[in-house]
């Protein structure tokens, strides 16, 4: 083929990398419920339990409605626990006479659950109270009988982020402190709003053994959840501004992910370092699950970044997923959206078949997105399927009129559960002026516009009808970057004859080699030098699967 076809063609791929089918939609809402006061009110959390139910955390933001009579404390931390049918059989509060209190994660324990959060409460469950607000834990038993409470951090701004129960049987959490002294040992110097990331480690009683300050002059926090892949170490993404003291070596000025490895006693054994000012934002909140012998990260991409290229009409944020090794080098990226903005907050996986499921929001009415109740001039929530090899399965927008799912800058509240074929989104829905309202259908009357109520929408899976994948990519071609050696794993169920193949951006072939079906390819790329090409895989002289890649 001459130069010039393989460069036009080539122009195609930089630009349109993936190949796409008809969009499957779906599933369908089977039943939803609101739980609400006349105030602003949220779920927080939920996970499934080892008894087939489902706990979550609730926050009212008023006292009449569903909350009436339910607590007298002020704007009280909730637990909600439901059995394998979604019947609600127990509901707990915690907090104190004044103030607010709220769990941002709950996970289950012996005998048990454990939930973290925030307190600005001095007195009932929290009387230990460092001034202002606290990061804060709560040990109760099967039912919700409170077990222990405990509050950390200093005179300033303490909030949670990540909670872990750790495998030596004690709990890891993760937050940002704006100011030195109570537990806090130190702030590293800056100016107002600049807050450094914290790690709490304590026994199984809550009791602090010790306190981690992370970051520097600027404004550093902890990204997501905490990763234990081995006994004793934890993986901590964190979003930091800061240029020296910790950040003294990263080679990035600005904004950027400072992936850190602690061993048990809080010494940084590795870590590592990327903008995050372009590809993965540095949002906080997002997804962080254990992946291999790494970790996943899902949240909010770059349009523009030059890992995964989308359509020059995608604008604004995309969803993205993001695959880390066990050395904490970004191996995979890839985003999903069309032309406005969305991002992915939430995610889990089907354990029987590989699948994973997001959450997040979207403004888009094209590429990636089926629709939006709003023509793009407000977020919808978004639910978006993938199978184990990141191809899309079906996506779908859900919400009204109004605006739903808050996605800037890490504020999403929420959480999705996978049990028996069903999704359960446990979210918030701004209230309508009437019923229904595309999908909402429930909800109480506010005191104030845009008030929400706690929604719980379950998704039936069964009503999904899948009749072509979106993308056939039966090959995986990593790391990206890559250096010195590029993997590409065949996954094709033919004997067909594959080649790989390296392109330079003048659309020149810099390197071929041949493909051995159904095993891991190791390409040897020292020759080549830095830059950006596309890799190919080819199958009788015909291009079937390419992708943008970094050679370092």
């Amino acid at each position: 083929m001459p130069y010039r076809k393989i460069y036009f063609l080539l122009i195609i791929l930089f630009t349109t990398c993936t190949m796409y089918a008809q969009l499957s939609t779906g599933p369908e809402i089977a039943w939803q419920r609101c739980y609400g006061t006349s105030g602003g009110d949220n779920f927080l959390d939920a996970i499934i339990t080892n008894d087939d139910g489902i706990i979550a955390s609730i926050y009212y933001g008023g006292y009449d409605g569903d909350a009436e009579g339910l607590s007298s404390l002020s704007h009280p931390a909730g637990l909600m626990k439901f059995d394998t049918n979604i019947n609600l059989i127990w509901q707990k509060y915690f907090g104190g006479s004044d103030n607010i209190s709220y769990f941002k994660k709950v996970i289950e324990i012996t005998s048990g659950f454990a939930a973290v959060g925030n307190t600005s409460a001095f007195d009932g469950d929290f009387p230990d109270n460092h001034g202002n607000l606290d990061f804060m834990m709560v040990k109760v038993d099967s039912v919700g009988n409170k077990i222990w409470s405990k509050c950390y951090g200093g005179p300033g701004i303490d909030e949670t982020e990540g909670f872990l129960n750790t495998l030596d049987g004690g709990f890891l959490l993760t937050g940002r402190s704006s100011a030195a002294g109570g537990d806090i040992p130190f702030h590293y110097p800056g100016g107002a709003g600049d807050d450094d990331a914290i790690v709490i480690k304590t026994d199984s009683l809550g009791e602090i053994i010790w306190v981690k300050v992370l970051g520097g002059t600027g404004d550093d926090g902890p990204l997501g959840d905490i990763v234990e892949n081995e006994r004793g170490y934890y993986i901590i993404n964190i979003g930091a501004h800061s240029n020296d003291y910790d950040l003294a070596e990263s080679g990035i000025s600005g904004d950027k992910r400072w992936i850190v490895k602690l061993d048990s006693l809080g010494n940084i054994v590795d870590e590592s370092f990327m903008s995050g000012a372009t590809d993965l934002y540095t949002y906080t909140g997002p997804t962080v699950m254990p992946y291999k012998d790494g970790f996943l990260i899902v949240g909010q991409g770059d349009p523009d970044s030059e890992l995964y290229t989308t359509s020059p009409e995608h604008a604004s944020d995309e969803g993205a997923v993001a695959i880390f090794n066990g050395g904490l080098d970004l191996i995979f990226f890839k985003q999903w959206g069309g032309s406005g903005f969305e991002g992915f907050a939430k995610a889990i996986r089907d354990q029987n078949n590989g699948n994973f499921y997001y959450l997040g929001a979207s403004q888009s009415v094209d590429y990636d997105l089926p629709g939006n109740y709003n023509n793009g001039e407000e977020l919808d929530y978004w639910l978006f399927a993938t199978d184990s090899n990141f191809n899309t399965l079906w996506s779908r927008n859900f919400g009204g009129s109004y605006p739903q799912g808050d996605l800037g800058f890490g504020s999403f509240s929420g959480n999705i559960v996978l049990q028996d074929n069903m999704i359960y989104a446990f979210v918030k829905n701004t209230i309508p002026d009437s019923f229904p309202d595309f999908d909402i259908e429930c909800g109480m009357e506010g005191s104030f516009d845009y008030y929400t109520d706690a929604w719980l929408v379950a998704f039936d899976l069964s009503t999904v009808n899948i009749d072509t994948p979106i993308v056939e990519n039966n090959f995986s071609i990593y790391p990206n970057p890559a250096e010195n050696t590029i993997y590409v794993l065949n996954n094709t169920p033919d004997s067909n004859a594959y080649t790989f193949g390296i392109y330079n951006t003048l659309g020149q072939k810099v390197l071929e080699t041949a493909l051995i079906n159904n095993e891991e390819n190791i390409i040897n790329i020292q020759s080549l030098p830095s830059g950006l090409y596309v890799a190919a895989i080819i199958n009788g002289g015909i291009i079937i699967q390419s992708e943008k890649i970094i050679l370092q």
